[in-house]
C-alpha cells in the first residue's frame, strides 16, 4: 500500500495503440493506489492520524486533525471541552468573565475597606477566599489595593483567564463596566471606601437640647458621621469624652448630637472632634455579587 499520492508514480500510459486489456490493467492499478491513498481502512493513507477506521469500522478524526486556520491545536485538543450532545462540558469551555456570573458562588464576601486621614489614603483588603464553579473551586491569595479615594465605590476584580487562582493582581475601579472589559476577568466584589478620618478644633458648644458644636473651620462632614470628642471642658467633657456619636449637620462649621444638654454648664473652651473612620464590607463578587447589593455604606 502506498504512504502518499503525492510521493506515489502512477503506471504510465504508453505511447502508441494500447489494448483495451492493456489499458484496462493500468486503470486499475490507478484505481487501487488512489483508493489505497484514501482508505481509511488503510493505516498508511494519507489521512493517518487524521482520519481512521476504529475496531467498530466507524470512521474517527484522530489527533493530527485540524480546523482551517488553526496550526498550534488539534480538533481533538479544541472540542475536549465539548460534549457528546454539542454543549460545553464544563464551565472551563467559558471565558471567565461569562463563568464569573450566576455559574459560581464565593465561599465568603471577602472585600473590606478602610480609610485614614487625607485624600487617596483608603485602602482595600481583600481575604483569601475561594470560588465553587460546576467543575471544582478555585481558591485565591489575600491582596490589597492601596493609594484610593475615600467615601468612594469601587469594584474590584482580577484577570484570570485560565481559572489558574492563585497571587493574582487585584484591581478596583469606579466605573463597572470595566470588570466585564475583558473575558478573562474575575468580580472579586465591590465595596464603599470609608470616609477620611479628620480632626477640627471645637471653639464653641451649646447647653441645649440637643447640644450644637461649633467648629474653628468647615468641616466638610454630613448628617449620619460618627465622631468621637476628646479634651471637652466641665459637663461637656463628662457627656461627650467617651463613646462614639453620630451627627446631624446644620451648618458649615456646626453640627448637633441627640443628648440633652441643657442641664450643662455653659461651656468655656478647648476640646477637639475626630470624624470616625471604620471598616466597611463589601458585596460578594463571582456569581452572588451581581443579585445582593454590592455597597454597605459606612460613615
Amino acid at each position: 500500500m502506498t504512504k502518499s499520492l503525492r510521493n506515489t508514480r502512477l503506471p504510465p500510459i504508453p505511447s502508441g495503440p494500447v489494448s483495451g486489456e492493456a489499458l484496462t490493467q493500468i486503470l486499475t492499478q490507478w484505481q487501487t493506489l488512489i483508493l489505497a491513498a484514501q482508505d481509511v481502512r488503510n493505516d498508511s493513507n494519507d489521512f493517518a492520524g487524521a482520519m481512521y477506521q476504529d475496531a467498530a469500522g466507524k470512521v474517527v478524526l484522530g489527533a493530527d486533525a485540524r480546523l482551517t486556520g488553526r496550526t498550534s491545536s488539534s480538533l481533538p485538543t479544541v472540542l475536549a471541552r465539548v460534549g457528546d450532545n454539542g454543549r460545553a462540558s464544563t464551565q472551563q469551555f467559558l471565558p471567565q468573565v461569562s463563568a464569573g456570573n450566576v455559574l459560581s458562588m464565593q465561599d465568603t464576601g471577602p472585600v473590606t475597606a478602610e480609610a485614614t486621614a487625607g485624600p487617596g489614603n483608603a485602602e482595600i483588603t481583600i481575604a483569601s477566599h475561594s470560588i465553587q464553579y460546576g467543575f471544582g473551586v478555585v481558591t485565591y491569595n489575600a491582596g490589597t489595593i492601596a493609594g484610593l479615594d475615600p467615601d468612594t465605590n469601587y469594584y474590584v476584580y482580577a484577570d484570570d483567564p485560565e481559572y489558574a487562582g492563585g497571587a493574582v493582581t487585584y484591581l478596583a475601579t469606579t466605573n463597572r463596566q470595566t470588570v466585564t472589559a475583558s473575558n478573562g476577568r474575575y468580580f472579586v466584589g465591590a465595596v464603599r471606601t470609608t470616609v477620611a478620618l479628620t480632626t477640627a478644633t471645637i471653639n464653641a458648644a451649646t447647653s441645649t437640647n440637643p447640644v450644637q458644636f461649633t467648629t474653628s473651620a468647615a468641616h466638610g462632614w454630613n448628617t449620619g458621621n460618627t465622631v468621637d470628642f476628646a479634651s471637652l471642658p466641665g459637663n461637656f467633657g463628662t457627656a461627650f469624652n467617651t463613646g462614639t456619636f453620630t451627627i446631624t449637620v446644620n451648618g458649615a462649621t456646626t453640627f448637633t448630637v441627640a443628648i440633652d444638654g441643657s442641664a450643662f454648664a455653659a461651656y468655656t473652651s478647648g476640646g477637639t472632634v475626630t470624624r470616625s473612620s471604620v471598616s466597611s464590607v463589601g458585596g460578594n463578587g463571582g456569581g452572588g455579587g451581581w443579585v445582593q447589593d454590592a455597597f454597605l455604606v459606612q460613615f
